[in-house]
């Protein structure tokens, strides 16, 4: 990994530590109403007990965010020092933190959608649409991705500096290339479409579900439990190309 791989990594330490930090605060009643950090909206601001009372509920995820990150961006540290699946581990970690990121920021939301709202229906709604639009930004993203993997997996893409599972064993030759790009491409393609599928449900359930915390949690966790997948499997096709 390059300079600016490593920065990316440590700014994510950083922050795993931020929230642990943060989450540990809002546990204790101790991170107070203030201008810089917090969860800032009307309903926190409009009094000191709806404040405290939003960030006990996300001290817990915040914390549990936190530990996550600086496990996750570890790890990566660590294989790289034993120089195996350095850049395959690089970019799985990058779409890891980013969807820890998102589950980080969007969980205050996720409790206040499930009390009492002191702005009335209108704010429950524009809440309510601002999750299912974040859920549409996801479908997008993961719709490219499928694409992608369509692409690799019917091997429309080859031995390239950008796209596939870059890695001294696939770059060796172009039939180890193809080995695992193609299986992994399909692979790839499934997970991005039950990624997609399960965002365009949480898109549509959101604005009429009584608890849209849940079907938000519902969605992002097929989103990574299919990656999760994807990696497992990716992982077993370089064992299998490394021992034959």
């Amino acid at each position: 990994m390059d300079s600016g791989q490593y920065l990316v990594l440590l700014l994510m330490l950083g922050a795993g530590a931020l929230f642990i930090v943060l989450g540990r605060m809002a546990a204790r009643g101790r991170l107070k109403p203030n201008m810089f950090v917090g969860i800032r909206t009307d309903r926190t601001l409009a009094s000191e007990e709806e404040w405290y009372l939003v960030h006990a509920r996300a001290a817990r995820p915040w914390t549990v965010a936190g530990v996550l990150l600086v496990v996750l961006n570890a790890a990566v540290f660590a294989t790289e020092a034993f120089g195996r699946l350095g850049q395959l581990a690089w970019g799985f970690s990058i779409a890891a933190d980013v969807f820890v990121l998102l589950i980080a920021a969007t969980m205050p939301l996720w409790g206040e959608s499930e009390g009492s709202h002191q702005g009335g229906p209108e704010q429950e709604r524009l809440e309510r649409n601002a999750l299912a639009a974040l859920l549409g930004f996801l479908t997008f993203v993961l719709a490219v991705g499928a694409v992608f993997g369509y692409m690799l997996g019917s091997g429309s893409i080859g031995p390239n500096g950008a796209v596939g599972v870059r890695v001294p064993e696939t770059l060796a030759s172009p039939e180890a290339w193809y080995r695992v790009n193609r299986p992994a491409g399909w692979a790839f393609l499934v997970s991005s479409l039950a990624g997609a599928l399960a965002c365009v449900w949480g898109a549509f359930a959101l604005p009429r579900s009584r608890r849209p915390g849940r079907v938000l949690a519902v969605s992002l966790a097929v989103v990574l439990l299919s990656f999760a997948a994807l990696v497992v499997y990716t992982a077993l096709l370089l064992s299998a190309l490394g021992g034959a």
